[in-house]
């Protein structure tokens, strides 16, 4: 064939391309084939328009359906994106205890919930703890594990030697914040001297010499290496000095620190409770003479501390008499293993077979009643 084949001229003129061609002919194909162009514009024009109209109205509707979701007659699901912890500073990991020594046993200062934002001081020697505080709590500095922690790169910070075993002084968290929390546990007696256990259970050393006061009086030292203070964690068991318990009853115990120190709480530096000897206390009459001018009475003191209080001694007739014939009530103290001596005179001509001589003392629980009489 010597001519191209074009889709839209007349099938008739394709079977008969070789005949002579007629010039009128040729125009009506060429009106014809602009035709069936133009049907073909007009259906593309319309689909293009249809999907320039479907468009609109997808956009229309995420539009409204973010600014009025009220408006749609449908529910349009939202999920809220939740900006990653590690992007906005350190934080807990998960739920975790702020502890007050890098340690698993050591106390727990407060419980982290998860996602808590941390204010990190250092790291521990080993790598393993991260310093830190609470968002909340920024006077509360403690350890935490660095699994714990997200948000912050280990490699990176500080050392803080936090070690209680080390021979070395404890230096914790530095900064203001971190202070010490001395805790009264308990008051107890031993050996009939009046003991304190102390915990520090802030994360940072208690330096200075510690102090007890009793019953609001002087505060005086506890015995031990009190000067040394608490490290972090530490726990002290010892007596406050010139403290004694002779007889059962309510004590208030108040610790301190010289100089003074800022704690985390001070309202746990006291403690009130009852207390009462572990070991009996015994004063007995000793002996008993007529002396030239008086009758003379030793007070003895069988106990292993010094017992202070009013020591009453009553002379009557020996039963089955009851006439009073001399009382002296005598104050003081009388040491450990002393003696007081009580005098009188009413009573120094009497004969020492016709008396009955009864000590009595509103200071102790007299552990052996049996040697508070003469004759016995």
């Amino acid at each position: 064939m010597s001519g191209g084949w074009y889709p839209d001229e007349p099938l008739d003129d394709l079977l008969h391309e070789d005949v002579p061609r007629d010039p009128a002919f040729e125009l009506d194909a060429l009106v014809e084939a602009a035709r069936a162009a133009e049907a073909r514009d007009r259906r593309s024009h319309g689909w293009r328009t249809l999907l320039l109209i479907a468009a609109l109205a997808i956009a229309t509707v995420s539009t409204v359906g973010a600014l009025r979701p009220e408006w749609l007659p449908f529910d349009v699901p939202f999920r809220e994106e939740e900006a990653p912890v590690g992007q906005s500073g350190p934080a807990a990991r998960r739920d975790a205890p702020l502890r007050a020594e890098p340690r698993e046993d050591a106390p727990v200062l407060v419980q982290l919930p998860a996602r808590m934002r941390l204010r990190v001081v250092g790291k521990s020697p080993d790598g393993r703890w991260i310093a830190a505080a609470a968002e909340d709590r920024p006077d509360l500095v403690g350890w935490i594990t660095v699994a714990a922690v997200e948000g912050v790169d280990p490699a990176v910070l500080a050392t803080v030697t936090a070690d209680p075993n080390a021979a070395a002084p404890v230096t914790a968290p530095a900064g203001p914040v971190a202070r010490p929390d001395l805790v009264v546990e308990s008051v107890f007696a031993k050996d009939n001297r009046l003991s304190v256990s102390v915990l520090n259970a802030g994360p940072a050393d208690a330096r200075g010499t510690l102090l007890a006061s009793v019953d609001g009086g002087p505060a005086v030292p506890i015995e031990g290496k009190t000067d040394e203070g608490l490290r972090a964690g530490q726990r002290i068991q010892a007596a406050v000095l010139g403290g004694f318990v002779q007889i059962r009853g309510t004590v208030t115990v108040r610790v301190s620190l010289s100089p003074p120190v800022p704690e985390v709480d001070e309202s746990n530096n006291t403690f009130t409770g009852i207390v009462e000897p572990d070991q009996p206390v015994d004063l007995e009459i000793a002996t008993v003479e007529r002396g030239a001018g008086a009758l003379v009475v030793t007070v003895r003191n069988n106990s292993t501390i010094p017992v202070t209080g009013v020591h009453t001694i009553t002379v009557r007739e020996p039963l089955p008499g009851t006439r009073l014939l001399g009382r002296v009530e005598q104050s003081g103290m009388i040491e450990a293993g002393g003696s007081m001596v009580v005098f009188l005179p009413e009573l120094r001509d009497v004969d020492l077979t016709a008396i009955s001589i009864t000590l009595s003392s509103d200071s102790i629980a007299d552990g052996a009643l049996g040697n508070n009489t003469y004759p016995r």
